[in-house]
């Protein structure tokens, strides 16, 4: 299979960008693993093992993060294919498991508790039985509640009714943190204040409280472990073990329904509300780019995974904000760094754009409809999205940092008059030579493309690295207000490029019409 898709220049180029993505990411962790190494080696020498937890702890929050904030950049592979065949369920979940291990945040992980074993076995030799039981506990946890909260979360998303209750947990939390965070920054001028024993008592409370997770049992082996305490040793490997067997029987839970034929489809659902969905009232636009728009919107209004991926820009904006007050840098460029960061949200509707059509684009080869019209309109879906996008995060810069200046405002408007465009324009070029199918309701079932995702990276960093090339410089001498011009000459540029990537859509298209529909309307 590898020599055949090596076959055609998309494949190499997979290939070398697979190479690079995996490489990339296994020299982060690396640099992260060695200094978890160092650290813990200096905990073990200095016999403070009690602050373990300290390490183990940004691991755990490592692993479960790094899959949603670099769901565009990894692949993931359909293993729901094998139960076509006789395939046994013990082996259907050992191959579930089994991939599992290849992803980044498998990867990352791995080499981070591969750094805290040598860092402890190598200050401490004699516990290298203990520590390995402990940080190997550690490691199937995590990797069995990964895989075990996408399993829950594709079926989930999989229906409307639990999309729309888990949208409202998810609001409600944005909610609770927007005010959770104004709270602590009230009562950040009062901490001074805590006498020597409540800060004592506190942090004894926390850690007594994180004692009975997963970390804070790992932890707590290797620390009774170093203290010749066997019997508390083996008590929270005991502790870790009953988390590890909670994680992995929620996970054969939900691939036994799927391995009995369970389908995460709402057809039942649909059929009985087909009357009324024909009776509802359409939009008012006419014509293809009208019936293009409404599809986007009603494909995007049912899919819990894209409206996730706009939505997390946003909350990690808001998160990573430091207060109204804050000055320097960060406070300077707040305004463009966040609309830059939240077009990370549109990564995949843009850069993919026929990804979602499936086996639908065949539908575009036999319709009277250029294709030029179509792309028109998935752009101008994009455009709304994106401005939706702009002014919540305008409104996040604005109560987290305070208003930008009027310069500011001016060259982050040119800007984005001159990226906006090429974006797009990049955007309809990947999604036409380098289309991937797209699954728009399951989170783990992507299997997704190295190269147009490495593409897509690439592309915004240079659409931000031009806007700093100009701007920057001429801040630096006090001519901030010569980069609107310069961003006006570029946008138009921009939108010209645009236009003729659009007039060449039908052309691009049918030259590859049989690559598009040997990606997109293949079996899922």
């Amino acid at each position: 299979m590898l020599m055949n898709s090596l076959r055609t220049r998309r494949g190499n180029f997979e290939l070398a960008a697979s190479i690079f993505r995996v490489g990339f990411f296994s020299l982060v962790g690396l640099a992260v693993g060695v200094g978890m190494g160092f650290g813990a080696g200096d905990m073990a020498s200095n016999g403070e093992l009690e602050f373990l937890p300290f390490l183990l702890w940004p691991v755990l929050f490592l692993w479960q993060l790094t899959p949603v904030t670099l769901a565009s950049f990894q692949e993931h592979v359909d293993l729901s294919v094998l139960l076509r065949f006789p395939v046994s369920f013990g082996s259907y979940l050992l191959q579930y498991l089994v991939f599992g291990l290849f992803d980044i945040s498998s990867i990352l992980g791995g080499i981070c508790l591969a750094g805290i074993w040598i860092g402890l076995v190598w200050a401490r030799p004699h516990l290298v039985l203990w520590a390995t039981l402990a940080l190997m506990g550690f490691a199937a946890f995590n990797l069995l509640l990964t895989r075990m909260i996408f399993a829950w979360l594709d079926r989930w998303l999989a229906q409307r009714r639990t999309r729309e209750i888990l949208g409202m947990v998810f609001l409600f939390l944005l909610l609770g943190a927007q005010l959770l965070n104004p709270a602590l920054y009230m009562h950040s001028g009062h901490r001074s204040r805590m006498t020597r024993s409540a800060t004592v008592h506190a942090l004894h409370t926390a850690d007594r409280v994180q004692s009975v997770f997963p970390p804070g049992f790992a932890a707590g082996a290797i620390h009774a472990a170093e203290s010749k305490d066997a019997i508390g040793a083996a008590a929270s490997l005991s502790g870790l073990a009953l988390y590890v067997c909670a994680a992995g029987s929620m996970l054969a839970i939900r691939l036994r329904a799927e391995y009995r034929g369970e389908s995460l489809g709402e057809a039942p659902q649909q059929a009985v509300k087909a009357g009324k969905e024909a009776r509802r009232a359409g939009f008012d636009l006419s014509g293809p780019i009208g019936a293009v728009v409404e599809k986007e919107l009603r494909y995007l209004a049912r899919s819990g995974v894209m409206l996730y991926s706009l939505v997390v820009p946003l909350i990690m904006l808001f998160v990573l904000g430091r207060g109204s007050n804050s000055a320097g840098f960060a406070s300077l460029y707040a305004l463009p760094l966040g609309v830059a960061y939240s077009f990370l949200g549109l990564t995949r509707l843009v850069y993919n754009s026929l990804g979602g059509e499936g086996a639908g684009i065949q539908l575009y080869f036999i319709a009277p409809t250029r294709m030029r019209t179509v792309m028109l309109a998935k752009n101008l879906v994009q455009l709304t999205l994106f401005s939706l996008e702009l002014v919540i995060v305008c409104s996040i810069v604005a109560l987290r940092f305070g208003m930008p200046g009027r310069e500011m405002l001016a060259a982050t408007f040119c800007w984005l008059l001159f990226a906006l465009p090429v974006q797009l324009s990049a955007g309809n070029v990947l999604s036409i030579t380098m289309a991937y199918r797209m699954t728009l309701t399951r989170m783990s079932r992507e299997q997704g493309s190295a190269g147009n995702g490495l593409l897509s990276l690439l592309i915004q960093l240079v659409v931000f690295g031009v806007g700093a090339a100009v701007f920057l410089p001429l801040a630096r001498f006090g001519h901030a207000e010569l980069a609107v011009p310069i961003f006006l000459v570029l946008a138009a540029g921009g939108v010209i490029a645009w236009l003729r990537v659009l007039s060449s859509a039908d052309r691009m298209v049918a030259n590859r019409r049989e690559a598009l529909i040997q990606s997109l309307a293949r079996a899922a």
